[in-house]
């Protein structure tokens, strides 16, 4: 018999994803928008340092509601989960970002299933099946070709430099998800989201004062309204929202469930970058549909065995 109490939490757990993976979408198109303007440490020290003190605001309306006190976990795991962990995922995507463009980034987003996957095989043990295999093989294929594509020699960089950062920062994320939730075990979400905000805000904040005062850094340039709304976007729904649903999902579902979702990021991601003007050419398409297709009959095969 189906307990009614772990039912509700699962559709809860998938309608958290639901939502975190359409803001994900987004996430893209709104960074690269601010980047024509700031650098990829403005834009990350912006984010964090707006989004922490609001969720430890909430972390404190949470703690007068709630008798129970949680376990006070060591402070060098914090620190690995949110200044190593978060704020090494957003240098490595950020800067990703800047270097691929908003439509190859995109693209290269659909490949983050496959690295969620691939990441709790090498840390769980949790060895996918010959479907996901295959949709391993068919990302990476699919990364190649659209990366060959979007290549452009008057860029200045290594071909494949940006979209292999984004798939470091994937890395960093699918290990800051499990060890999260290995580590902060009986924590609830939104004291997990405050504690490793506020890491990750405090590390860059030290980072790039210090490189501002030895002179590798300028001093950000105070944003108008339309940069900081977008930026606003990028804390609230981005990450504020979007931490608390995907840690919801991986404590309820797991890692390679939740991952499954990041399936609609790259979809949102190009229909918001198509609407802002930037359409991606015929060997972004085929590569993001080789990544895609991958994922599909990984999918398929899976719901056939259930």
């Amino acid at each position: 018999m189906t307990d009614p109490l772990h039912a509700r939490r699962v559709l809860l757990a998938n309608l958290a994803l639901m939502a975190t993976a359409t803001f994900w979408g987004t996430h893209i198109p709104a960074s690269w928008f601010v980047l024509a303007r700031y650098t990829p440490f403005e834009v990350i020290v912006g984010r964090y340092v707006l989004a922490a003190p609001l969720l430890v605001m909430l972390l404190a309306i949470e703690t007068r509601t709630v008798a129970a006190k949680p376990e006070p976990r060591p402070l060098h795991q914090l620190w690995l989960l949110g200044g190593v962990g978060i704020l090494g995922f957003a240098t490595s995507y950020t800067i990703g970002i800047s270097l691929a463009g908003q439509v190859q980034a995109s693209l290269i987003s659909a490949a983050s299933p496959v690295v969620g996957v691939l990441v709790a095989w090498v840390l769980r043990g949790a060895r996918p099946d010959g479907a996901m295999q295959l949709a391993l093989v068919m990302a990476l294929a699919g990364a190649l070709i659209g990366i060959a594509g979007s290549q452009d020699l008057s860029r200045v960089g290594l071909p494949g430099l940006g979209e292999a950062l984004m798939i470091l920062g994937n890395i960093m994320w699918s290990w800051y998800s499990l060890a999260a939730q290995d580590w902060l075990r009986g924590w609830s979400q939104i004291r997990v989201a405050a504690w490793s905000i506020a890491m990750a805000a405090a590390t860059a904040f030290v980072l790039v004062s210090s490189m501002v005062l030895l002179g590798y850094a300028r001093v950000p340039p105070v944003p108008d309204l339309i940069d900081f709304l977008v930026l606003l976007h990028l804390v609230v729904p981005v990450t504020i929202l979007g931490l608390l649903g995907w840690n919801y999902g991986v404590r309820v579902l797991g890692l390679s469930v939740s991952s499954l979702y990041l399936n609609l990021v790259p979809v949102t991601a190009v229909l918001t970058a198509v609407a802002l003007g930037d359409a991606p050419n015929h060997w972004q398409l085929v590569g993001g549909l080789v990544i895609v297709a991958g994922i599909a009959q990984a999918q398929l095969r899976r719901l056939g065995r259930a």
